[in-house]
């Protein structure tokens, strides 16, 4: 089996779908989506799959009964199941389906990785990658929900990222230690990112700044790399292109050093 293992993903909540399908496709995963049961059935009968990750709690066909349906069409194709509901429950409905794997919502990118590895005998990094020291990303957002989902995702993808709720807070912690990147929303109290970006430039600080926002057409890309942003992200946005940027950014850097 290859990394560009083909993986669906099956869960009625797009945003997590969404994470999900972005994420595995920036680890290395060819990765597709269906927003239930049926809709996952439909997309077996065309296209082979190499593993299944459903949720339990779906419209249409629920995760359970795929399960037994995709078990019985096709037994070998392993099907991993995730719930947020009655985990103990959830776990033996799973199990006694034919489950080769089980997680509970909510989990860190990096544990579905490990079980993904694991059911279909990927080999884990190398000791030599692994002992390169992950760079330090500081993450401003002040939606709490937002922020957590990209620093888990960053964190699957290998990097050390911290949080932070607005500029001020920001610039507090980049004091306090030392980030190689930061990304940052636009739309924040107490400082917001065009500020940030602007203090950081005025103290002449050369770490690379990523600026996202869902609002481009009140913040244009030139407006924001004119008062010193690196980068510029529109939401909502793929995991790949925001790792590919990064990995740019951080590469530049190294070379001037």
């Amino acid at each position: 089996m290859t990394e560009k293992a083909k993986v669906l993903i099956v869960d009625d909540d797009h945003k997590i779908r969404e994470l999900m399908t972005d994420t595995l496709s920036a680890l290395g995963y060819t990765t597709f989506g269906a927003k239930d049961g049926k809709e996952a059935l439909s997309f077996l009968k065309t296209q082979k799959m190499d593993l299944v990750i459903a949720d339990i709690r779906m419209p249409q066909l629920d995760g359970i009964s795929l399960l037994k349906a995709i078990k019985n069409q096709q037994p070998d194709l392993p099907v991993l199941i995730i719930t947020g509901y009655d985990f103990n429950y959830a776990m033996d409905q799973a199990l006694d389906g034919g489950a080769d794997g089980f997680l509970a919502k909510p989990f860190r990118i990096g544990k579905i990785e490990e079980l993904i590895k694991s059911v279909l005998g990927l080999k884990t990094p190398s000791e030599e990658k692994a002992k390169v020291l992950s760079k330090k990303i500081l993450v401003v957002e002040n939606d709490p929900t937002l922020r957590k989902m990209l620093l888990e995702t960053l964190s699957s993808l290998d990097y050390q990222p911290m949080g932070a709720e607005n500029g001020e807070e920001a610039l507090k912690k980049m004091d306090q230690e030392k980030f190689d990147l930061v990304i940052t929303d636009i739309r924040m109290p107490r400082m917001d990112g065009i500020t940030l970006v602007k203090n950081l430039r005025e103290k002449k600080s050369k770490i690379p700044v990523i600026v996202v926002t869902g609002y481009p057409k009140a913040y244009p890309a030139e407006k924001i790399l004119q008062v010193g942003a690196d980068g510029y992200l529109a939401k909502p946005f793929k995991v790949q292109k925001i790792d590919e940027l990064m990995q740019s950014l951080l590469e530049e850097e190294e070379a001037t050093v």
